[in-house]
């Protein structure tokens, strides 16, 4: 193969990319330009990957998060969106965590009343957020995901949290489908 060839062939592939991810359903750039980014209430850099700056988060979840944000009125802060591997491993993430998907955030609670725990996690669950983790050592945060196959758990010390269970009974969760089943 002719270098002429394999450079044009390489910078084919690289501008080809950026399209394919978008067309795939994911906003993928770096925490200071996403393009495409049609977010209203949160900024790529909220969502970006802490380990390498890199946002890969999908464009389904960042609509209902922005929904979300509409419904309960209030600024929602992200302590975690997009995790590049490296960075997962090196916080002690799961080794197929969602967060790696694109899928997944954590939600910093700090300042929501129990009511208002309660109005997220409704609303999350209204908005397709399917599987949700909470952490007796960190009571202040919520992990919600959008994987096909529900799940829930809480780690550490105590229950989980009140305002999560009542939702949740409310909605008829269960966890195959997450969906309600009423």
């Amino acid at each position: 193969m002719h270098r002429r060839a394999l450079i044009a062939g390489l910078a084919a592939s690289l501008t080809t990319i950026p399209k394919a991810e978008a067309a795939s359903g994911f906003y993928s750039g770096t925490a200071w330009h996403v393009p495409g980014w049609r977010v209203r209430h949160f900024d790529p850099s909220e969502v970006a990957s802490r380990g390498n700056d890199q946002v890969w988060v999908s464009k389904a979840m960042m609509t209902a998060l922005d929904r979300v944000r509409d419904d309960i009125g209030r600024p929602l802060r992200i302590l975690s969106g997009s995790r590049d591997p490296t960075w997962n491993r090196r916080i002690g993430g799961a080794r197929r965590s969602r967060h790696i998907q694109g899928d997944a955030v954590d939600i910093d609670l700090s300042g929501f009343t129990p009511h208002a725990r309660y109005v997220l996690a409704w609303y999350l669950i209204d908005k397709g957020f399917t599987s949700f983790g909470s952490y007796g050592d960190r009571p202040n945060m919520l992990h919600a995901d959008r994987r096909s196959r529900a799940a829930i758990w809480h780690h550490g010390g105590g229950r989980r949290p009140r305002s999560l269970s009542q939702a949740l009974q409310e909605w008829q969760w269960r966890p195959v489908s997450g969906s309600p089943h009423r």
